[in-house]
């Protein structure tokens, strides 16, 4: 092991405030006061739009959502638009990759597709433990190389159950530090994903481990899921943590 990593579960947290936490988290970092660290948790009914979000994608106006129970919030990472809400995994990695592999070559740069591939084979690592061994014949039995479960797609980022997805990844990178994330369809509702075009993937369907498995984990166990394969994969030892040592306490942050 080449490390640590600490992990801290917040519960159902509003979007923005998680934000504003994750921005002073960075700073710290990169001060050097914490170390790596993933902030696991949930958020009540959110859209978020990213920088690459289209005219569009999102079909009404933030006020047609908010009426409705459903903040609209405009987001530094990167892809478009998505939801979060109620039994979705929420993984927040306030990560420096300046320590994560070997580093390409060029002042200042770090791996962050290997990062990322890090992030999705979590995922599919997680996600895998939760199901049925499908037979080929089955709704998880994958035509394009006859893979069966949880899956990569070329071009793309998170992952995929058949031919709907159940992982996105979008992160933010400051100066090598990575805040924003994951997020991992658990046993959330389902029908908010259908009436916008999420990620940016036209006619794209979502899934989650509940449809496809019949039951779910809570998203807490899927986060530790997550978390300890990703801790794995970069050669860390995980370190649960108390959400109080995240500094979510002057970030004034409200959990449920």
């Amino acid at each position: 092991m080449t490390g640590v990593l600490d992990a801290a579960w917040l519960g159902r947290c509003d979007y923005e405030e998680t934000s504003r936490l994750q921005v002073e988290l960075v700073e710290r970092r990169r001060a050097g006061e914490i170390g790596d660290l993933l902030l696991m948790l949930e958020h009540p009914p959110t859209y978020t739009l990213g920088r690459r979000t289209r005219p569009g994608d999102l079909p009404h106006d933030a006020d047609y959502y908010r009426e409705r129970g459903t903040a609209v919030c405009d987001t530094p990472r990167g892809g478009q638009v998505t939801w979060h809400g109620p039994g979705q995994l929420v993984i927040y990695p306030i990560i420096d990759l300046r320590g994560i592999g070997e580093q390409p070559e060029g002042a200042g740069r770090v791996d962050v597709a290997g990062f990322v591939e890090n992030l999705e084979e979590a995922m599919i690592k997680a996600v895998s433990a939760y199901l049925p061994s499908p037979e080929p014949s089955g709704s998880l039995f994958v035509p394009d190389g006859n893979k069966k479960g949880p899956r990569k797609v070329e071009g793309l980022t998170g992952i995929w159950l058949g031919d709907a997805k159940v992982g996105s990844i979008g992160l933010r990178i400051s100066r090598g530090i990575t805040s924003h994330g994951i997020s991992l369809n658990v046993s959330c509702d389902l029908e908010p994903f259908n009436s916008v075009t999420a990620c940016g993937i036209d006619g794209g369907r979502a899934t989650s481990i509940l449809e496809v498995a019949g039951e779910a984990p809570t998203v807490r166990e899927a986060g530790e899921a997550v978390a300890s394969a990703l801790a794995g994969l970069l050669d860390r030892r995980l370190n649960p943590v108390e959400a109080a040592s995240t500094g979510i306490e002057s970030a004034g942050i409200a959990t449920a």
